[in-house]
C-alpha cells in the first residue's frame, strides 16, 4: 500500500483507534477489537486488512487461535500517533473526534454491514476447512431456529420443544468434536459461531 493511502487511513477515527489499542494490548483478535472501537466485526477486519497491507501489523495462531499484534513499524506509527496525540490533547479529545466523525462511520458501518449480508466477508477468508465447518454451523443453526419458530407458533408445551431440538444436542457434539480433533488452525469466526450456536440451542431447551 502507498504512503498515500496510509495516510489516509490514519486520518479516519476507527484505525487509529484500532492500532493504539492493539499497540496497549500487545497482542489480541479481531472480535475484541471490534467491540472496543465500536464497529462491526466486517468493518473491523477490513481495517486490519489495510493495516496488514501497510506493514504495521501481523497474524499469529497460537493454537487455533488467531491474534493480531503490531510489527516493529507498526510500534513505530503507534508511537508517532500517541505523541500526537498528546500534543492536541488540550484542545481536541477521542471523544470530540468521535462526534464530529459519527456520521460518516455510521453511513460507512451501514454500506458494509449490507455488503457483509450479500458476500459474507469472514467467509471469503477462511481456508477451504474453516468455511465448511462454518458453513455447516450456520446451516444447524438456522434449522435450529426455524424448529424453535414453528414450534413456538404451533403453540407446542415445552416438552415437546424440547423432544423436538434435544436430538440436535447431539449434532452440536458432533461439530465440536471436528473442531477439536482437526489439526488445522481453526479461525476464531467458527469457534465463536459454534458457541453462539451451542448457546442457542442450549436456551431453546430451557426455556
Amino acid at each position: 500500500m502507498s504512503d498515500e493511502n496510509a495516510e489516509k487511513l490514519f486520518l479516519q477515527e476507527k484505525p487509529t483507534l484500532a492500532l493504539l489499542f492493539i499497540g496497549s494490548r500487545g497482542k489480541t483478535y479481531a472480535s475484541v477489537i471490534s467491540k472496543e472501537i465500536d464497529s462491526t466485526f466486517a468493518h473491523t477486519t477490513r481495517i486490519l486488512a489495510k493495516m496488514e497491507q501497510c506493514g504495521l501489523i501481523k497474524f499469529t495462531f497460537e493454537g487455533r487461535i488467531k491474534f493480531v499484534e503490531l510489527t516493529e513499524y507498526g510500534k513505530d506509527v503507534e508511537t508517532a500517533l500517541n505523541d500526537f496525540r498528546n500534543i492536541i490533547a488540550k484542545e481536541f479529545s477521542i471523544e470530540n473526534l468521535q462526534k464530529r466523525d459519527s456520521e460518516r462511520e455510521d453511513v460507512e458501518d451501514d454500506e458494509e454491514e449490507m455488503a457483509a449480508e450479500e458476500e459474507p466477508e469472514q467467509v471469503e477468508e477462511l481456508d477451504p476447512l474453516n468455511t465448511e465447518i462454518l458453513g455447516k454451523i450456520q446451516n444447524l443453526k438456522t434449522k435450529i431456529e426455524s424448529i424453535h419458530k414453528d414450534a413456538v407458533a404451533q403453540g407446542d408445551s415445552r416438552d415437546t420443544i424440547f423432544r423436538k431440538l434435544g436430538p440436535y444436542s447431539r449434532d452440536i457434539k458432533k461439530l465440536r468434536n471436528q473442531i477439536e480433533k482437526t489439526e488445522s488452525p481453526i479461525d476464531e469466526t467458527v469457534t465463536l459461531a459454534m458457541k453462539e450456536s451451542e448457546k442457542l440451542l442450549e436456551s431453546y431447551l430451557k426455556s
